[in-house]
């Protein structure tokens, strides 16, 4: 492991706790977007589609509390397949988070 593998984890922590916190208020949003929408008026299939863009930001946001506290193992007990883990982790949550902004803004909003 580098010598500066805890400013590291310590910069993966904050930033997944960050996301998450960013996640969590986007899906809300889009779940809020599907209720704002008349019943009488909006078809159903509409509606679910929203609802399922909301309930698919919960995937992003799970594994960004996962990587925090994946994080927070290696600060109490550092090893290096935790730490090589831990970045991986967070490279693929970049990857799925930005994937899922991009779908949000180009086919919901």
């Amino acid at each position: 492991m580098p010598e500066y593998a805890k400013d590291v984890m310590l910069a993966l922590l904050g930033a997944s706790v960050g996301l998450a916190g960013l996640l969590l208020v986007v899906a809300g949003f889009v779940f809020a977007q599907a209720g704002s929408f008349p019943p009488e008026t909006t078809d159903d299939e509409t509606i679910e589609r929203y609802e399922l863009a909301g309930k698919i930001g919960l995937v992003p946001f799970g594994l960004s509390l996962a990587e925090a506290g994946l994080c927070l193992i290696w600060l109490l007990q550092p090893s290096p397949s935790v730490y090589t883990t831990a970045v991986t982790w967070f490279f693929v949550l970049l990857v799925l988070t930005a994937l899922y902004g991009f779908v949000l803004l180009l086919r919901y909003l």
